[in-house]
C-alpha cells in the first residue's frame, strides 16, 4: 500500500474522499462546459491502478492534479481526432449551472463560458492548460512548475504567450469591444 509524506497508509477510499470535490473541480475546469463524469472515474481508475507506484516524494494533490491533467489532454486528443475522422460536429455543451438570480444571468453566464472555451479548444494543449491552471484553477507558478515538471521561468513565459494568443484568437473572433476586452488589458 502506498504511504504518503507523513508515512500513513493511503487507500483509494481515503484519497476519494478527501481529494474526490477538488478532482471533480479539476475535470471540469480542464474539460470545459462539458458533461466530465466520466472523466472524473477514469482519473479515479488510474489512480487505483497507480496508487501503489505513489512514493510521497510530492504532494499528493500534485500528483492527482498531474494525473486528472493526462486524462483530460488524453480525452482531448481522441475527440479531436474522432470529429476530424467521423466529421461530427462537436457534442451539446453543456454548461455548469452554477447558483444565479435571474434567468439571464445563467445565459449570460453559459454564453461566456462557451466563448472561452471555444477559443481555448483552438488553442495548443500546453497554452490551454497554462491558462487553466493560472487563470482558473489559481494555482501559482511554483504548483504548475512542479505539475508540468518544469521550471517556474519556463511557466512565466508560456503563460505570458498563451496570454497573448488567447487574447489575440478572442479579439479576432469577437472584436475589440466584445465582452470588456479593453478592460481587461487596462487592469
Amino acid at each position: 500500500m502506498a504511504k504518503t509524506t507523513d508515512g500513513s497508509a493511503l487507500g483509494l477510499d481515503a484519497v476519494y474522499r478527501r481529494h474526490g470535490e477538488a478532482v471533480s473541480r479539476w475535470v471540469k475546469r480542464l474539460w470545459g462546459p462539458r458533461d466530465a463524469q466520466d472523466l472524473l472515474q477514469e482519473v479515479f481508475l488510474v489512480v487505483q491502478r497507480r496508487l501503489p507506484e505513489f512514493r510521497g516524494e510530492s504532494a499528493l494533490t500534485t500528483w492527482l492534479y498531474s494525473i486528472t491533467v493526462r486524462v483530460v489532454v488524453d480525452r482531448r486528443k481522441k475527440e479531436k481526432w474522432r470529429r476530424l475522422l467521423w466529421r461530427r460536429a462537436e457534442g451539446d455543451l453543456q454548461a455548469e449551472r452554477p447558483p444565479v438570480e435571474t434567468p439571464l444571468g445563467t445565459v449570460l453566464r453559459e454564453q461566456a463560458t462557451r466563448s472561452v472555451y471555444s477559443i481555448l479548444d483552438d488553442m495548443s494543449e500546453r497554452d490551454r492548460t497554462l491558462l487553466i491552471l493560472f487563470e482558473l484553477e489559481g494555482l501559482s507558478a511554483r504548483r504548475i512548475a512542479s505539475i508540468l515538471e518544469t521550471s517556474e521561468s519556463n511557466v512565466w513565459v508560456g503563460l505570458h504567450r498563451a496570454r497573448e494568443k488567447f487574447r489575440a484568437a478572442y479579439l479576432k473572433r469577437f472584436g475589440d469591444s466584445a465582452m470588456g476586452m479593453e478592460d481587461a488589458e487596462k487592469a
